[in-house]
This record gives C-alpha cells, sequence and structure tokens, in this order.
C-alpha cells in the first residue's frame, strides 16, 4: 500500500504509468468533447434544440457503456480469452492488453461526448 507521508519517496515507475495515463485519458476526453459539441450543433440543422442535445447526448452514454462494459470485460475474462484462443489455436491479433486500450479510448472518448453534449444542452437553455 502506498505510504501517505510526504517524506517517503514514490516509485518512478508508478509517477510515470500514471501520468501517461492521465495524459492519455485528457487526450480522448478532448477528442469526445470535439465530437460531442459537433453533433450536438450538427444536428441542430434537422432537429429542435432539445432533440438534437438530447440524441448527442444518447449516443455519448451509448459509446460511454459499451466501453466500460468491455473494458471490464476484458479485464476479467481476457486471460481466459486469450487462453481459449491459444488452445483451440484460433490465429486472430487480439489480446486482453489491446482490448483494454481499445475500450479505454472508447470510454474516455464517450465520457467527453456526454459532458459536451449536456455542455450544449446548457448553452443552448434547453
Amino acid at each position: 500500500m502506498p505510504s501517505t507521508d510526504p517524506g517517503v519517496p514514490v516509485s518512478g515507475g508508478y509517477v510515470e504509468r500514471t501520468r501517461r495515463l492521465v495524459t492519455a485519458a485528457a487526450r480522448w476526453v478532448t477528442i469526445g468533447a470535439a465530437l460531442g459539441t459537433t453533433i450536438s450543433l450538427g444536428l441542430l440543422v434537422v432537429l429542435s434544440p432539445r432533440t438534437a442535445t438530447d440524441t448527442a447526448f444518447a449516443f455519448g452514454t451509448l459509446l460511454l457503456g459499451f466501453g466500460v462494459t468491455a473494458w471490464s470485460t476484458a479485464v476479467g475474462l481476457g486471460r481466459t480469452i486469450e487462453g481459449m484462443r491459444d488452445r483451440l489455436d484460433v490465429s486472430s491479433g487480439w489480446t486482453e492488453a489491446g482490448a483494454r486500450e481499445a475500450f479505454f479510448v472508447m470510454s474516455w472518448t464517450g465520457a467527453g461526448w456526454v459532458v459536451a453534449a449536456a455542455g450544449c444542452s446548457i448553452l443552448l437553455g434547453v
């Protein structure tokens, strides 16, 4: 368990890994926010402001929910799936690490999308 004492040095590997994860999450949240804003404003061409932002929010929520569900499945069953793939001698490029990364991206992009769609809703006064 990490120490809360500021005098105890923290492992450089842990700090570096945390920094990389936070940077990656921020990048994908920003991309998701851009998508959410673009979709919300783009739907204004054909829908009312409330319907446009609600639809964009729903798409973002779908992406976020699927990403979190699939990520947790990859974490929980990843080694089992890799073992079955090896046992059945299936030549696919699927790996636990690759799946975790893909669903990390999907989850954080969805989170940014949802926040941006909600923000657009507030800014449009609906």
